[in-house]
């Protein structure tokens, strides 16, 4: 009698989920926007993206403050 890996199931089961979940238009457009990112951006791509984003924005809020007048 073969073992078989009983993860493998659920990786198939897995696999069917998705593909269709992604073909459902029901879906919010939100993810199907971040299935098309995330087939080429990993996820600590993204977040440094993120990270950097707020410092960009914390920064020009600091000089914005600082260069103000009243």
């Amino acid at each position: 009698m073969e073992k078989r890996d009983p993860s493998l199931g659920a990786r198939d089961e897995m696999a069917r989920a998705e593909q269709t979940a992604k073909a459902d238009p029901a879906r919010p457009k939100r993810y199907r926007l971040y299935d098309r990112i995330a087939a080429h951006a990993t996820v600590g791509m993204m977040n440094v993206i993120i990270i950097a984003a707020a410092a960009l924005l914390v920064l020009a809020l600091v000089i914005g403050i600082a260069t103000g007048t009243r």
